[in-house]
């Protein structure tokens, strides 16, 4: 029965020496770094963790977020410590620290759905936020909506060249079917008949 400490940092930059500290305080008898962002769980540091523990284990982070940002990421991962009864250790959520594992256990529980909580309440509050800024932007004339790529003031060069390709040559009638047109300019059938539909003949 282990104790193995993970310690995350989103950048190269940034420093993991407080998290090692802690490590080392807590005579961690394995330790697991990355050096990557926690939006999602592709780390190579946290999948050697996930290899490595064994039933029985402890993991300990100094925070939830340590393990991810993601908080559907974060409930999958708490469940498969619990498949593989290990047990996890937060060291900013000390309530869970009771001893009592089933206990422990369900107050964690709790605090994930609180946090998953807090994290779609400030999602959809966001949302909010920019539907209204839309509205008043479209209220003042000044809503554009998305530049499509594939347009004359497209913002993506390539998608402006194609346009324009696709322009000429049905202007000047320079393709034999609608599908070479597609072929000959590497996008779909839809995606050309997107664009037609636009040109003005």
């Amino acid at each position: 029965m282990a104790l193995i400490f993970y310690a995350r940092v989103s950048s190269k930059d940034q420093n993991l020496e407080r998290q090692l500290y802690r490590a080392k305080q807590v005579k961690a008898d394995k330790v697991f770094l990355d050096k990557k962002s926690g939006k999602n769980t592709e780390r190579a540091g946290l999948k050697e963790m996930l290899n490595y523990i064994r039933e029985g284990d402890t993991l300990e982070v100094v925070s939830l977020d340590r393990l991810s940002r993601n908080y559907s990421d974060i409930k999958k991962l708490v469940q498969l410590f619990k498949d593989k009864k290990v047990k996890l250790l937060v060291d900013d959520l000390p309530v869970t620290h009771t001893g009592n594992n089933l206990v422990d256990n369900f107050l964690l529980d709790m605090m994930i759905s609180l946090m998953g909580f807090v994290a779609e309440n400030e999602r959809q509050k966001i949302r909010e936020r920019q539907r209204q800024g839309i509205e008043r932007a479209k209220q003042k004339g000044k809503y554009r909506g998305r530049t499509k790529k594939y347009s004359l003031h497209s913002n993506d060069r390539e998608g402006r060249l194609v346009y324009q390709g696709i322009m000429n040559d049905y202007r000047t009638n320079n393709y034999e079917t609608k599908v070479q047109l597609a072929k000959k300019y590497g996008i779909s059938r839809q995606q050309l008949y997107r664009i037609l539909s636009t040109i003005n003949y």
